[in-house]
């Protein structure tokens, strides 16, 4: 439960050695699913900061992530603005939506009516993407987004965009941790704990839960930055609450309260659905037995196994099935 314990096989060091594997291989699918990965990754760290750290569970991710692609795209087509102009912007309008939603939720600790309020806010967000055409396109999105450009050097697709998310994952991973491992970190790890316990000590948790909002937001944002010229093409549908489920199903099976486990959720939903495509009626359902495993035994992800020998596992394992016997009489 520890968020600062992430040393999870030194999680960027072996990212870094996974992706020169796919260069080695040179399979532009490979290179496809790395980046994908990637992209993923940076916005389920902010599920990890929102729902892992300080405990207020968000099922809008997808809202900040299209906010993030939307405001990247808009810029970049209508204004004629380059990608790295875009970043303030995004860091700002993803930023202030956070704050928004943090509103209405400060009064719920946690609980099924958090996850309403976050699920209707994202679909608010859906709405107003869809309505608002001779920015955003409406239903039809916005085609032919221009991939960044460093020293007049275009970032294509392919290797080089796999490197740039690398390093935007690199530097977000490197923030997150630096926060939980701050003061900030400290009261919001409080607030998941007991919240009341933190509000008696004369701690003003509704401005750490609007930060842990913002900052949340933000890394959806930056992650649908880098989605929108990654896929060229962007419609409100790619970013409703189903997609949000899909993160947090990631975060969950890599270790909710673990920013390794981000990275480690990302890859497997990424990739798993991929490597089970040619079982298609058997797919969703294999990758929902996969959710439900790590839910009942595994409540702190894959994360949790790190360390552990073989026997240790199953001891572990036993242990919790026995509590899950005790709990169900």
């Amino acid at each position: 439960m520890n968020l600062n314990k992430n040393r999870i096989f030194s999680v960027l060091p072996a990212i870094l050695a996974l992706m020169i594997a796919v260069l080695i291989s040179s399979n532009k699918y490979f290179v496809f699913l790395a980046t994908l990965s990637t992209i993923n990754a940076i916005a389920i760290l902010g599920i990890v900061i929102i729902s892992g750290l300080a405990g207020q569970l968000n099922l809008g991710q997808s809202a900040f992530v299209g906010l993030g692609a939307y405001t990247g795209a808009i810029m970049a087509l209508r204004w004629g603005l380059p990608f790295w102009a875009a970043i303030p912007v995004t860091l700002f309008v993803a930023g202030l939506w956070g704050a928004l939603m943090g509103v209405p939720a400060l009064r719920l600790k946690g609980g099924p009516y958090l996850a309403l309020v976050t699920q209707t806010f994202g679909e608010m967000v859906y709405l107003i993407i869809m309505n608002i055409e001779k920015f955003t396109g409406g239903p039809f999105g916005l085609l032919g987004i221009s991939y960044p450009k460093i020293f007049g050097y275009e970032i294509k697709g392919g290797v080089p965009y796999m490197y740039l998310s690398i390093f935007f994952l690199i530097v977000c991973y490197w923030i997150c941790q630096k926060v939980s491992k701050s003061s900030v970190g400290l009261v919001l790890n409080g607030i998941r704990e007991s919240e009341d316990a933190e509000q008696s000590l004369g701690i003003n948790t509704i401005r750490y839960k609007i930060t842990a909002f913002v900052l949340s937001a933000m890394l959806g944002g930056i992650s649908g930055l880098l989605y929108a010229p990654f896929v060229g093409y962007i419609s409100p549908d790619q970013f409703r609450w189903n997609s949000s489920l899909l993160l947090v199903s990631g975060a969950i099976i890599g270790g909710m309260k673990s920013f390794g486990g981000a990275i480690v959720g990302a890859m497997v939903i990424t990739c798993l659905p991929e490597a089970l495509r040619l079982s298609d009626q058997y797919r969703m359902i294999l990758y929902g037995l996969l959710v439900i495993f790590c839910l009942a035994l595994l409540p702190d992800g894959i994360a949790s196994l790190y360390g552990k020998s073989l026997k240790e596992i199953g001891a572990m394992l036993r242990k919790r099935c026995r509590e899950l016997a005790r709990e169900s009489k």
